[in-house]
């Protein structure tokens, strides 16, 4: 009971700062402006109509933002501060299922036992609770910014994000719980009850339909990760659940949807025409080239500290280990080395984050786009190191977690979420909020480790170093762009 109090003390401190935090934003200029203007001009179905016609299929976002601006602006800010609660609180509740003690091998992951064997969210202890909500100060202040302080950028972001990460509690439930009671058989079969439970499925449809139709990087990963788990259920006990199996039909619906829309290619042609004129006839290898600069930058600046997240809980998993290998502390080492090589930036030491991005006007019509031939030296030599982090980082949570998919599955995805923006002419124009996704996936990755601790000393210690790091990044930030 006393947990139970506690988390939800927790929870409402939460909701205060992230009220706080909100009321200090209202209506931009731009954006903002825009939607108020045609929000308030037309009518629900009508305005929907005209945007998907004319512009985007993301309508559930659409008729979040018609509600939103609708309204007055102090139901934004109760709105968002709930989902920048909810949304850490599911990832956390997500990294509990999923985590599974990190011994043994590729074979034996399946049988491993949970590394958190707790029913219930406020079971996971206030440390982990903190670790989660942690994850706002490890980003980007522009990414934060740009996601979850700004009106329609939350809505887009924080809103569907919050509602594809709730949308998958009842995936989690089936495949890490639903093994309880399972057998499997030689024939397929349908199964009505069991884990999860149909209550679930009351919010989870609904949150699926917002996740798959208002950003395509939620929508891939929610489509993605619903459709392994219920190959999982087919593969391992021949058996489907009628539940999951029809909020994945509808999420692949609400998906399609979304890219049927008419305005898509009217949406891609201004944008191309406004952002990147060369979009279309630049050669592939260039087009890769971009992408890979970009996204390379972007695990060595906005995302970096998600990475030395993942690198500081594995070098605890490694020194909780009975027995070390020769491999242990040669990838000890090199994690200690890829830590110090992403915290050099603190010390004003570049030479590792700068690949010249600063000289690209984002806000801007980026034309001509980068080219390799006009790269420096060391300028190559950044996105090198940068390649093999992002290399090392994979064979690092493999180690560490004791051959954990689902954490291997969530770093690719992290990376994958970034890679889509190949096929969009707003690389460089959608800003850091496209960040956003994978550094909730490599949250997901983080709290997941640390369930591995074994020892609750040693885990209330990582989830205060990490607060600790979260806190001097939003701070060093706050200074280098605001001078206070």
């Amino acid at each position: 009971m006393k947990k139970k109090h506690l988390f939800w003390g927790f929870v409402a401190l939460v909701f205060i700062g992230a009220f706080l935090a909100v009321s200090q934003s209202g209506y931009s200029d731009g954006d903002d402006a825009f939607f108020y203007q045609y929000v308030n001009s037309m009518g629900f179905f009508e305005y929907l109509g005209w945007r998907y016609e004319t512009w985007v299929g993301r309508m559930a976002a659409e008729a979040l933002v018609y509600l939103v601006f609708s309204l007055d602006i102090h139901f934004w800010r109760v709105a968002n501060a709930l989902m920048l609660v909810l949304l850490p609180m599911g990832i956390l509740r997500l990294a509990a299922r999923a985590a599974r003690i990190p011994e043994g091998s590729l074979m034996t992951w399946k049988d491993r036992q949970p590394a958190c064997p707790v029913g219930r969210l406020w079971e996971t202890g206030l440390s982990m609770q903190i670790a989660a909500v942690s994850g706002y100060f490890l980003m980007s202040i522009v990414t934060l910014g740009y996601a979850a302080l700004w009106v329609n950028g939350s809505i887009f972001y924080t809103w569907s994000f919050t509602c594809g990460i709730w949308a998958l509690t009842p995936y989690a439930d089936f495949v890490f719980d639903g093994e309880k009671a399972a057998l499997k058989g030689t024939k397929l079969r349908l199964e009505k009850g069991g884990a999860p439970g149909f209550r679930q499925f009351i919010y989870t449809i609904p949150c699926a339909i917002v996740g798959a139709m208002s950003i395509e990087q939620m929508g891939a990963v929610l489509v993605v990760f619903e459709l392994l788990a219920v190959l999982y259920g087919i593969l391992k006990w021949r058996k489907i659940n009628v539940m999951l199996l029809v909020q994945t039909v509808v999420t692949v619906i609400a998906f399609a949807i979304l890219f049927a829309a008419p305005g898509n290619a009217v949406r891609v042609a201004s944008e191309i025409t406004n952002w990147m004129p060369e979009y279309e006839t630049m050669p592939l290898a260039q087009h890769l080239f971009i992408t890979a600069h970009w996204l390379l930058s972007s695990f060595a600046n906005e995302n970096k500290l998600f990475l030395v997240g993942i690198w500081i809980v594995g070098l605890a998993l490694l020194a909780q280990k009975h027995e070390r290998k020769v491999s242990d502390w040669i990838f000890a080492g090199l994690a200690v080395i890829f830590t110090i090589g992403a915290l050099l930036p603190y010390a004003g030491i570049t030479v590792l984050s700068d690949f010249g991005m600063q000289y690209i006007n984002t806000a801007a019509c980026v034309d001509p786009v980068p080219t390799a031939e006009v790269m420096t030296g060391q300028v190559w030599f950044a996105m090198i190191w940068q390649t093999a982090a992002l290399v090392f980082t994979f064979l690092w949570v493999w180690k560490v977690s004791g051959c954990q998919i689902t954490l291997l599955l969530a770093y690719l995805a992290g990376i994958a979420s970034e890679m889509i923006m190949f096929f969009s002419p707003t690389m460089y124009a959608s800003g850091a909020r496209v960040f956003y996704l994978t550094d909730l996936l490599y949250l997901f990755i983080i709290l997941a480790l640390l369930f591995g601790i074994s020892e609750k000393k040693k885990r209330n210690v990582l989830c205060s170093v990490l607060l600790a790091l979260g806190v001097w990044n939003m701070l060093s930030q706050t200074v280098a762009l605001y001078g206070v």
